[in-house]
């Protein structure tokens, strides 16, 4: 066996990371990933590609 093999679960959560379901399409998706992914109008979770698709986008960016 090789030492670089972590000892960790494949299905281990990172701490960063935040599954959600997006409002549209009802994907799973990492709301914490920096991609267009967010909560529209502070509510609704949205994946960045429906956020593409759609036309919304962060305010911050």
């Amino acid at each position: 066996m090789s030492k670089d093999i972590k000892n960790e679960s494949p299905n281990q959560i990172d701490n960063n990371e935040k599954i959600e379901i997006c409002y549209m399409c009802h994907q799973e998706f990492n709301i914490n990933e920096d991609d267009d992914s967010h909560y529209h109008y502070g509510k609704y979770p949205m994946c960045a590609y429906c956020s593409e698709f759609y036309g919304f986008y962060k305010k911050d960016r």
